[in-house]
């Protein structure tokens, strides 16, 4: 089984290369610790918009279902390379606020849990933010998660690990199935090109895409501009962009622990997507009904001012 003690930052397997099946098993881990890690900051700015129909609410929305299909995805690669995904177990979860990202990746602005309001818009631009050319590339910078993905996308390419066609994976909509090393590259480039998006500059995205990467879709709504394309040339100025009133939360010290249900979804749910990997369980009977569960408990907690704590409860034995 793959475990989850890193013994690598980002740094060292983009610095060093992969260069074991064993290391890219751990880098594919360390993948799903790093795409799971944006979804409670996100989950909570999203909860925290008061209209269901708002702008920012859908774009948050699109954002955290994308960065689950990106978990997934990590999942599936992890699996098709004969690794197992370990999520059920508390240090899978990160703790916030923090300072950097699994794997190291160090954050100036610290990563909380916070309603959307502008400045932690910022903080999501900062998560996002693409490896620009050619800055990105001084020695003194950190690699980025997208060069990180390029490393592995790399290993792939020039390994050839053996891809098990029959692993457990779980299905994600419009992906192609891991069945060759072509098909793990090309998942590698959805997850980045989504995310991230791909080496440009910071106000125009590369190519055609109907939908922009989460950097842009964040920067929209931090400018309050949409980011459209004039004579040529990218620009955010299309339509204004108001942001939402919102509900605003803080952690809560009341005894019982207000929390406790949300968490026990939670660690619930970790479980259960453990399971679509180790013994194939269907996700959509496995576990979206307990996302649901844990969305109706999350939003209750933010209407009462509430921050929902993303932390592991012991399963009774």
């Amino acid at each position: 089984m793959t475990g989850i003690s890193q013994v690598k930052t980002l740094r060292e397997y983009v610095e060093a290369r992969i260069l074991s099946l064993e290391d890219l098993k751990g880098a594919l881990q360390l993948a799903m610790r790093l795409e799971f890690a944006t979804i409670p900051p996100y989950l909570c700015a999203e909860w925290s918009v008061k209209n269901i129909s708002d702008h920012a609410r859908r774009v948050l929305h699109r954002v955290v279902i994308q960065e689950m299909q990106h978990f997934a995805l990590a999942g599936n690669l992890l699996t098709a390379v004969g690794g197992t995904p370990s999520l059920a177990r508390p240090d899978f979860l990160p703790v916030y606020p923090a300072d950097e990202l699994p794997g190291g990746i160090p954050q100036k602005l610290p990563i909380e849990l916070k309603p959307l309001v502008k400045d932690q818009i910022a903080v999501f631009m900062q998560i996002e933010h693409p490896d620009f050319p050619p800055v990105a590339r001084l020695a003194e910078r950190p690699p980025t998660i997208g060069a990180f993905y390029d490393t592995i996308s790399e290993t792939f390419r020039t390994t050839r690990p053996e891809i098990d066609p029959d692993a457990h994976a779980v299905e994600v909509p419009s992906a192609r199935p891991i069945r060759t090393v072509a098909d793990a590259i090309e998942t590698i480039d959805r997850i980045k090109i989504e995310g991230e998006g791909v080496p440009d500059s910071p106000s125009a995205p590369t190519g055609e895409s109907t939908s922009h990467a989460h950097y842009y879709l964040f920067k929209e709504l931090y400018v309050g501009r949409r980011l459209i394309k004039v004579s040529g040339e990218w620009s955010f100025s299309g339509t204004p962009i108001t942001l939402p009133e919102v509900h605003h939360f803080g952690p809560s010290t009341a005894e019982p622990d207000p929390s406790l249900e949300f968490r026990r979804i939670l660690t619930r749910l970790l479980i259960e997507l453990e399971s679509c990997w180790t013994s194939g369980a269907d996700v959509n009977d496995a576990a979206v009904p307990t996302m649901f569960d844990l969305k109706g408990e999350g939003e209750a907690l933010i209407e009462r001012g509430i921050r929902p704590e993303f932390t592991w409860v012991q399963p009774p034995a």
